[in-house]
């Protein structure tokens, strides 16, 4: 199998993991958005759900509401995708904002193209491989963005096609936790079919790009956002802090 440092840019559900020398994996459901640079990544325990919550042919690109309500969620994080050794195509996913959980190691490993399928991925630190389904194979356009707020909050957003990936930094002031939300857009309407926030039904967000590089989040659940927050784009190697 070829080496695929830039995996194509998808939404992608994990199918397998297998590890001689990590932990058990306690995350059943395991989802990720990919753009070209940044990613979004969701996961939720095995036994949150009956054992039929989960359809063994369930496609990546089923919207279904895996995730919502109960405890379900594990953890999740988001950031940017590096690469850190050309030579033999290890990456990093480098953890911007970490949901529940800490993820408890440098998240580095290769990845590896299963033609017409998805990507093998082989873990460097925890001594694992993963299967990951790719959810389409002719994806729509990328839009993706790292911002930060005027109050120094951060957020990840990555859409491709019709499938979004946002995280939230937390908001001490707001005393809203960082979270995690993955699932179906149409245009600036987003449902996130699998989601951090424990609510009776998916979390909506509207999710607009902004004149600066930037973009704008306004969400309709029981943790209503009164009015947009505002996200300015984190250019690579501008002072962010």
């Amino acid at each position: 199998m070829a080496t695929a440092s830039r995996p194509a840019p998808a939404a992608y559900r994990r199918r397998l993991f297998h590890s001689r020398d990590a932990p058990s994996d306690r995350s059943g459901e395991v989802w990720w958005v990919q753009g070209h640079r940044y990613f979004c990544d969701a996961r939720f325990h095995a036994d949150a759900h009956p054992a039929d919550a989960h359809p063994a042919d369930a496609h990546p690109d089923d919207d279904n509401a895996d995730g919502i309500g109960g405890n379900a969620f594990h953890m999740g994080f988001a950031g940017e995708l590096v690469s850190t050794d050309n030579g033999t195509g290890e990456v990093e996913w480098v953890h911007a904002i970490t949901a529940g959980q800490p993820f408890g190691s440098a998240d580095v490993g290769r990845l590896f193209e299963v033609p017409g399928w998805g990507l093998l991925e082989a873990g460097r630190d925890l001594g694992y491989v993963e299967l990951w389904q790719r959810g389409t194979d002719a994806p729509g356009p990328v839009w993706e963005c790292y911002g930060i707020d005027p109050r120094g909050v951060r957020a990840v957003v990555v859409c491709v096609g019709d499938r979004f990936g946002l995280a939230l930094g937390e908001d001490t002031e707001a005393g809203r936790p960082a979270s995690v939300h993955i699932g179906s857009r149409d245009g600036p309407d987003c449902r996130a079919s699998h989601s951090s926030w424990s609510t009776p039904e998916p979390p909506c967000f509207s999710i607009s790009p902004q004149p600066d590089g930037g973009f704008a989040v306004a969400w309709r659940t029981a943790l209503n956002s009164p009015e947009p927050l505002y996200f300015h784009p984190v250019h690579q190697g501008a002072q962010d802090d």
